[in-house]
């Protein structure tokens, strides 16, 4: 974390059935999540907001961690943004993103001839 800017680190997977985003937030509430689609981005913010008390006979102590984040994606084409899931557990938020068919490119081979 700099500046109040968290930084965390995502990792991407794909399967033949699915995209999967993984973040790790440790520290972050869940009620302080929000992921949002709109057209192909996705995007994931967070804020991480602590506070940690020491009260002992000699001395008192108080400690408060602000910081967000933001990450941006640009979503395949083929992701299934209807079916898109989170979940949230132990301080890391995964994504999954099923897989839809494409329609079939109407593109051809041309056969090139040497003259």
């Amino acid at each position: 974390m700099t500046d109040g800017v968290l930084k965390p680190i995502l990792d991407l997977g794909a399967s033949e059935s699915e995209y999967t985003v993984t973040v790790e937030i440790p520290g972050v509430d869940e009620k302080n999540l929000k992921i949002e689609v709109e057209k192909n981005i996705m995007i994931i913010r967070g804020e991480k907001k602590q506070e940690k008390e020491e009260k002992k006979k000699s001395y008192y102590r108080l400690e408060r961690f602000y910081g967000s984040f933001q990450r941006t994606l640009s979503l395949p084409e083929d992701a299934d943004q209807d079916g898109i899931k989170a979940t949230f557990k132990q301080g890391v938020l995964t994504v999954t993103l099923p897989r839809k068919a494409l329609p079939k490119s109407d593109v051809r081979q041309i056969a090139i001839k040497t003259v």
